[in-house]
């Protein structure tokens, strides 16, 4: 099922399905009730922003694949200069947005935009609103 769940490819959660039915077909019965795109990577929908991959222990385990073998000072001065280099990108990177939504997220409030005008919007309380057509 895990492996089914975290598939990049239809042909990969296929496959572990298969398996999962023919190892427990309630098990795979059971998953599949409320449809695999609540659960599955492949079959969601909507981005998922890295949700499921971008675990910070994933990805360290990624890098530190190669380095296991190391003195234990060499291993951490590699995570060291591992996670100063990760956090420098993901300043730099944060210097260049221009809106306090990504840009992807922005450009899918722009295309929105032009229906938006057509709306009375009337705050009930501080996080809910009341929005009329106009």
């Amino acid at each position: 099922m895990d492996k089914a769940a975290r598939s990049y490819t239809e042909l990969k959660d296929n496959h572990h399905m298969s398996e999962l039915c023919n190892l427990h077909q309630n098990a795979y019965d059971y998953v599949n009730v409320g449809g695999p795109h609540k659960w599955s990577l492949v079959h969601c929908p909507e981005r998922r922003y890295r949700i499921m991959t971008t675990n910070v222990t994933e990805c360290i385990i990624l890098y530190l694949k190669f380095t296991r073998q190391l003195p234990i000072l060499t291993l951490a001065g590699f995570i060291r200069n591992m996670l100063q280099m990760w956090f420098h990108d993901r300043h730099r990177a944060t210097q260049s947005i221009r809106h306090q939504l990504t840009d992807a997220t922005h450009f899918v409030i722009l295309k929105h935009v032009d229906k938006c005008g057509y709306m009375i919007v009337n705050p009930v309380d501080w996080n809910i609103f009341s929005v009329k057509q106009s």
